[in-house]
């Protein structure tokens, strides 16, 4: 299960609080910090390589660069916050290089604390000054609640968000190690291993996984050829197509197509 960069929210960068209801996101990164509070029902979490499902009145904790998801299992409403780094630079560089080796917040007078403060942030937001005070109360509990740990990366955001960025905008292109060397200035060994100290996937094959996404989100509609969909989704010959989309599904294209088409008539929306 690799992680997505959230490009979207990533380009986006604002402060935001929200309720959601059935609450699901796959896998997915950003430079942005995350709490997710859990109000009714039971939501399965996964952040880094910890998994729990969390109950009415229990929290989670994704930090910059956290890989994270969200399951609802049933019937659930749950709120989140995102705050940039902008807004908590003093927390960003206290913690620099470390993650949480308690990502997940059950004791019920801490996330209290924290959502009375969500609560006054999600009511009233226009004040600048009081969203960053209420900020820096959340994260000061924070400070003292999670436990940190080195983390195995060693993470220089600003580097890690040019790089993500620019291979987003450019992977349907001839993007290569060769190429992103010579855009940043460093060495093919040195982009590839900080590449996947930070992320846990080679730069290739993230590439490779954009590119296949797109190419399958071309050939859901009908009018388009494989051809065209893998040429336009990136890919340099059609035979390297076919390669790497059976090393990464174990099938052909037409059999995935097929088996998305069989699935939406089984299950169709209302």
């Amino acid at each position: 299960m690799h992680p997505r960069f959230g490009l979207d929210q990533e380009q986006r960068n604002r402060f935001y609080c929200a309720e959601n209801r059935n609450g699901f996101a796959p896998f997915h990164f950003h430079s942005q910090l995350e709490l997710y509070f859990v109000d009714e029902g039971e939501i399965e979490v996964w952040i880094n390589d910890s998994r729990a499902v969390l109950c009415a009145g229990e929290m989670s904790v994704a930090l910059s660069y956290d890989a994270h998801s969200y399951r609802s299992l049933g019937e659930t409403r749950s709120n989140y916050i995102i705050i940039p780094t902008y807004l908590c630079q003093e927390f960003v560089r206290a913690f620099r290089g470390k993650q949480s080796k308690t990502p997940f917040l059950r004791d019920p007078e801490t996330v209290g604390s924290l959502r009375a403060c969500y609560d006054e942030l999600k009511r009233d937001s226009s004040n600048r000054i009081k969203t960053i005070g209420y900020i820096y109360v959340m994260l000061g509990i924070l400070s003292e609640k999670l436990r940190f740990e080195e983390a195995d990366r060693a993470m220089d955001p600003e580097l890690s968000a040019r790089l993500l960025f620019y291979i987003n905008e450019h992977y349907r292109g001839d993007l290569s190690l060769s190429v992103l060397s010579s855009e940043f200035g460093y060495s093919e060994s040195y982009l590839s291993r900080y590449f996947k100290s930070c992320f846990g996937i080679g730069i290739n094959r993230y590439i490779t996984v954009l590119r296949l996404k797109q190419a399958i989100l071309l050939m859901q509609e009908d009018r388009n050829s494989v051809t065209y969909c893998a040429l336009e989704s990136g890919f340099n010959s059609l035979r390297t197509f076919y390669r790497v989309f059976y090393e990464e599904f174990h099938c052909t294209p037409k059999e995935y197509i097929d088996a998305l088409r069989r699935d939406a008539l089984s299950n169709p929306r209302t």
